[in-house]
């Protein structure tokens, strides 16, 4: 069997051979039918991961899906083969396997059932970026009574930690690239500014001096500590390894857990038109290298990739 991955020195995403899946124990093998892209994808491709450990194999990408169950071990009792489901996976480089590919197995407590009336590409774009934007709403705590920044791209990870925090009540700013602005007032943002060279002075203007509270999704986290006020705090779902300044706002560490439980709850919350899965477009599995290139696409499109 083939999966997508990459490996030094040029780090261009191509075939190599996989075992073929058996569902043992608590695992699953669902046949994939569609997958989505993720920043994990277009870090790796970047050569993000290279050298962190001595490990010559490839890092295959991929960490979410939707398919049809294939099989089940002899300790699963509530997933049937013929089922549709969807998974997430947590954004590391080793140990688990890639989604660009025919069959993925993964434990059952990963999966959740696709409720009716959602298509497949629409599934695949919650994936790993809704379960991300999950754990960083839920890190920081959000019930509402506040003013929240997004900054940076909102076609995944952003636009569902918008969605979200909206949907507890917090007012909310995207600092967000120019080309994304209608997009976030389609997904309902309070304020919406272009990234600029005053945009931070911007949005401490219509909150009176800054916001209480900002997920870091992309671009230059030193504005954070422009545009959040002193006691209070942010995350980053961008890997920022330390605090902005000791004298700033908190940083909160986002460490992503996907389960099943929080994908089915985001599935459905799509599925009564309560939460919006926003995809730019859907490419073949032959096409997945020039959507996972980080230097052919912009990196805040969502794109999903069908079989």
């Amino acid at each position: 069997m083939k999966a997508v991955g990459v490996t030094g020195p040029d780090f261009v995403p191509r075939l190599f051979d996989v075992d073929e899946p058996t569902a043992l124990s608590d695992v699953v093998v669902v046949e994939v039918l569609a997958s989505s892209v993720n920043e994990f994808d277009r870090a790796a491709a970047r050569g993000h991961y290279n050298g962190q450990t001595s490990r010559p194999d490839p890092v295959l990408l991929g960490r979410d899906f939707v398919g049809r169950v294939a099989a089940v071990g002899d300790d699963v009792n509530y997933i049937d083969v013929g089922m549709y489901v969807a998974g997430a996976m947590a954004p590391r480089a080793w140990g688990q396997p890639g989604t660009f590919t025919d069959k993925v197995a993964v434990r059952a407590d990963l999966l959740a059932p696709v409720p009716d009336g959602i298509d497949l590409a629409h599934v695949a774009g919650v994936g790993l970026a809704g379960v991300t934007a999950l754990d960083a709403v839920d890190a920081l705590g959000i019930t509402g009574i506040e003013s929240v920044l997004i900054h940076g791209p909102v076609g995944g990870v952003g636009g569902f930690a918008l969605q979200l925090v909206k949907a507890r009540g917090a007012a909310v700013a995207a600092l967000t690239p120019a080309e994304d602005v209608e997009l976030a007032w389609k997904l309902g943002a309070d304020v919406v500014i272009a990234e600029g060279p005053r945009s931070a002075h911007q949005v401490r203007d219509v909150f009176g001096g800054g916001v209480d509270t900002a997920i870091h999704v992309g671009g230059d986290v030193l504005v954070i500590a422009d545009v959040v006020r002193a006691d209070g705090e942010f995350t980053s779902v961008a890997g920022v390894a330390t605090p902005v300044t000791p004298a700033g706002p908190r940083f909160v560490p986002t460490v992503v857990r996907p389960n099943g439980h929080k994908l089915a709850d985001l599935l459905f919350k799509v599925a009564a038109l309560r939460l919006r899965s926003h995809v730019d477009g859907a490419v073949s599995f032959d096409q997945v290298g020039d959507v996972v290139n980080p230097q052919r696409r912009k990196t805040g499109d969502r794109m999903v990739v069908i079989r």
